[in-house]
């Protein structure tokens, strides 16, 4: 006979009844993982299976992938979400790239000097590119570009990325000067990949119009705006002029699937060659049992976490915050969400930033007795109606969810029943992606579901544009002046040793705050169908070998 609480089986049952399953389908599979049935990847076993890739690579095709929500934008401004991020780099090179191993690769420069103070960077350009308009490639357009998300005017989102830039000297059509104020370590990561506009055309359509009907030197370009439906599918034709060659696809296309069950269908079925957004923990076993695929794995750098505003009435209170993650169950969130495919968020960085990750932080085991005296300490009173209350303020707030995110949708609904048998009233709504992203910085929603990096980008641990005070992506509203002090010295730093000691404080700083509900760092499957050739045998990012799609081919 069981002997857990009473408590403990309600707390389980929620958990099984948001995820509509029972105990028998998640048993199985663990069962079958035990017994050697489904494979867990190494990265051995990726390489063995990305291996033996050699080979003419074939001409023409469709290179099909999958998204999970709206295609918002087509501009580089729009690039932060990684189903947006996917398709604009088809469109547009910067400078440099940043590969799938998190090295930078020449791309539109040829070269880049160093001074001898580390101030001054003077980059060679390549001759003979040119946008799809068949307008010449030039400094005017880095200079351009870089001025353009400096000027404050443009509220850029990459604006963070410039702060210790002071100047951009164009002297000739294939050299670009950039002086910064002081030494930035993250610069040449942070500012080289930053995507190039066409001078003249971006500034005389505007940024909204030029998301809609971009042009770029990538290797695929908009070929009819029929072809883009931000919210159902992009189709994109090979460049036949771009500088690194002609791809070797014919065209280039995503179709927006929010349901993961669909994309999961699609990839089993042959219909996608690949999914730019994960799938279920179930169906990513489903997958690679099947087997017919290249699969790469990887803990994920993103945080999957409920932001929360820190200026709202309730959520400004630190100790409600706390409470909130004590009353979590993230560990059995973890099991039932992700079958245990990932590790539970300590504070800001994944393990994953292994050179600056630290756990010797707060931390918050689910104890929803502690939680409750955590609130009672803070003064949230349970009222008549169960809901706790302060000075006449409600411990009371909204969730906005991604419209159709099945994937963590359950994880929003998980807390929503353990909060509210704290006395916390969780109301969950959806909203598109774009709309959500539009106003949640801005402190017009009280809270988000998101996975999102709060530094570690590209192998970088700098955060200053989603914990710096006023950062574009702060989602959060987050203000710390110790954490602002310690987030500009952090790029200042040229040894590991003095940058680790930095970053950890800040990570310990915000597992005192709790500014959001860091819950997981999911390990991500990436599936690519096996008819795609020329993929890496390994890689860091998968999500970064779509820098160089336009090498992939497909034999069927």
């Amino acid at each position: 006979m069981s002997n857990i609480s009473e408590q403990e089986a309600k707390r389980r049952f929620e958990i099984d009844r948001v995820m509509g399953i029972g105990g028998s389908r998640r048993d199985l599979l663990k069962v079958a993982a035990a017994a050697g049935l489904i494979p867990v990847l190494s990265l051995a076993d990726v390489a063995e299976q990305a291996a033996a890739q050699d080979g003419e690579p074939v001409k023409g095709g469709t290179f099909f992938t999958l998204g999970h929500q709206d295609i918002t934008s087509l501009s580089p401004e729009a690039g932060s979400p990684d189903v947006v991020f996917a398709n604009v780099i088809q469109l547009f090179n910067g400078l440099y790239y940043i590969d799938h191993n998190y090295q930078l690769v020449p791309s539109l420069a040829d070269s880049h000097v160093v001074s001898e103070d580390g101030l001054t960077y003077t980059f060679t350009l390549k001759t003979g590119v040119t946008f799809h308009n068949g307008d010449a490639f030039t400094s005017a357009d880095v200079k351009y570009t870089y001025d353009w998300i400096m000027n404050p005017e443009n509220a850029s989102t990459r604006s963070g990325n410039f702060e210790l830039v002071s100047s951009v000297e164009a002297p000739d059509d294939t050299t670009v000067i950039v002086t910064l104020s002081t030494v930035d370590v993250s610069f040449l990561v942070n500012v080289l990949p930053i995507l190039i506009y066409p001078s003249g055309h971006h500034a005389e359509v505007g940024e909204d119009a030029f998301g809609a009907a971009p042009i770029g030197t990538g290797p695929f370009y908009l070929a009819d705006p029929a072809d883009y439906s931000p919210a159902a599918f992009l189709e994109l034709q090979a460049y036949e002029n771009h500088f690194r060659g002609r791809p070797n696809f014919d065209t280039w296309r995503m179709d927006i699937a929010p349901e993961g069950a669909g994309r999961f269908v699609a990839l089993q079925s042959g219909t996608a060659d690949n999914s730019v957004w994960t799938l279920s923990a179930e169906d990513n076993h489903t997958l690679i049992d099947a087997g017919g695929f290249t699969v790469y794995e990887a803990l994920s750098l993103g945080n999957v976490h409920v932001p929360l505003n820190n200026d709202h009435p309730f959520l400004s209170d630190k100790q409600a915050r706390k409470a909130l993650l004590t009353g979590l169950d993230r560990a059995s969130t973890l099991e039932a969400v992700y079958l245990g495919d990932g590790v539970l968020a300590t504070s800001n960085l994944s393990p994953a930033v292994a050179d600056y990750y630290t756990d010797q932080v707060t931390q918050y085991p689910y104890d929803p007795e502690a939680a409750a005296a955590l609130f009672d300490e803070a003064g949230w009173v349970v009222g008549g109606d169960g809901i706790r209350e302060k000075d006449g303020v409600k411990a009371s707030f909204v969730i906005t969810a991604i419209s159709g995110d099945t994937q963590r949708r359950p994880i929003a609904e998980i807390a929503q029943a353990l909060w509210t048998e704290l006395g916390v009233d969780v109301s969950i709504v959806e909203a598109q992606v774009g709309d959500i992203l539009a106003t949640l910085a801005q402190g017009e929603l009280d809270a988000s579901l998101f996975s999102w990096i709060y530094g570690g980008s590209n192998g970088e641990p700098d955060a200053r544009d989603t914990l710096g005070t006023g950062g574009a992506n702060n989602h959060s509203r987050f203000s710390n002046a110790r954490v602002d002090e310690l987030l500009a010295l952090g790029v200042t730093q040229q040894t590991l040793e003095e940058r680790q000691a930095t970053y950890r404080e800040i990570q310990e700083i915000v597992a005192d705050e709790v500014p959001f509900i860091y819950c997981i760092h999911p390990i991500n499957f990436t599936f690519y169908n096996e008819r795609i050739k020329g993929l890496p045998e390994s890689a860091v990012s998968s999500l970064y070998i779509l820098e160089t799609a336009y090498q992939l081919w497909k034999v069927e």
